[in-house]
């Protein structure tokens, strides 16, 4: 591996100690969980609890009443949804993103980020809610592969050298060129980050797959083909392009041609207004 790349690695902050305790707690418990040990644990760190509850009231999860407790919020969710969340909330809050090496620009990248979440949720709450709750995640974490190795490519002094190659190849192939510097891309790298920080195996093999949702497996089939449908809708470059949609209309009906059980119309339907008028234009 790249060393500066393990050096990107071993420079990960460590996650805070409430969220070591809890994730132990449910990685070591097996059948044996409890939710009051869970809402005992989050409850030692207020930070957290007031994030909790501010994601529990947001349009991620769609509850149809205010959400006012910890013993609420994991109830609702879930304890493996809540370990997931806590771990991906924590990891998102850690770091300074600067995407310049990729030639984006921050603030718009950002705001990309948080429409991928609003839309996986949006998209699925009505038609399979557990799959919405499990990928929320996924979704908050989707682009911090690419966040990292923007950081690395700073730290090393090849930002500007990658960004003109960028340009050249007319951001096209910008996996290749990660390769390249890097010696891992962004999605890879995202698979591996899930792996280190221990998020369930179901999360760790749904983005595994993200390009390739075709080969999961059948248990994990439908979470890789959501979160391949979003990586694409919101493709950095060209997010809610008429070609990035017609990409994920694509996407979805293969997934059905698969066997996965996706409603064409609610996807239709739930897609954001831009796409909707980017295909229009193109009619």
């Amino acid at each position: 591996m790249n060393p500066l790349l393990l050096e990107t690695i071993n420079d990960l902050p460590p996650l805070p100690k409430t969220v070591m305790e809890l994730q132990e707690y449910v990685d070591s418990s097996g059948a044996d969980l409890e939710i009051s040990k869970v809402v005992a644990i989050i409850s030692k760190d207020p930070l957290l609890i007031g994030e909790l509850l501010r994601l529990a009231n947001s349009p991620f999860y769609g509850f149809s009443h205010q959400v006012s407790t910890i013993q609420q919020v994991v109830s609702l969710l879930g304890i493996s949804n809540i370990k997931n969340v806590v771990l991906a909330n924590s990891i998102r809050s850690n770091f300074s993103i600067d995407v310049s090496p990729y030639g984006l620009d921050t603030g718009v990248f950002l705001a990309n980020c948080s429409n991928e979440v609003d839309f996986i949720s949006t998209w699925l709450q009505e038609e399979d809610k557990a799959l919405s709750n499990e990928l929320v995640p996924c979704a908050m974490l989707l682009r911090l592969g690419m966040i990292l190795l923007a950081n690395m490519l700073l730290k090393s002094g090849k930002a500007k050298e990658f960004l003109t190659e960028n340009q050249t190849n007319n951001f096209q192939n910008v996996s290749e060129l990660e390769n390249q510097y890097c010696g891992i891309d962004h999605v890879a790298f995202l698979g591996f980050l899930f792996d280190h920080w221990k998020f369930d195996e179901r999360l760790i093999q749904s983005i595994t797959h993200i390009e390739n949702p075709h080969a999961s497996s059948s248990e994990i089939k439908k979470n890789a083909y959501a979160l391949a449908v979003t990586n694409c809708l919101f493709e950095p470059y060209n997010p809610l392009s008429s070609f990035n949609s017609k990409k994920a209309i694509a996407l979805v009906n293969e997934a059905t041609n698969q066997g996965v059980d996706f409603n064409m119309g609610n996807f239709l339907t739930k897609l954001p207004q831009a796409a909707k008028d980017n295909l229009m234009k193109d009619d």
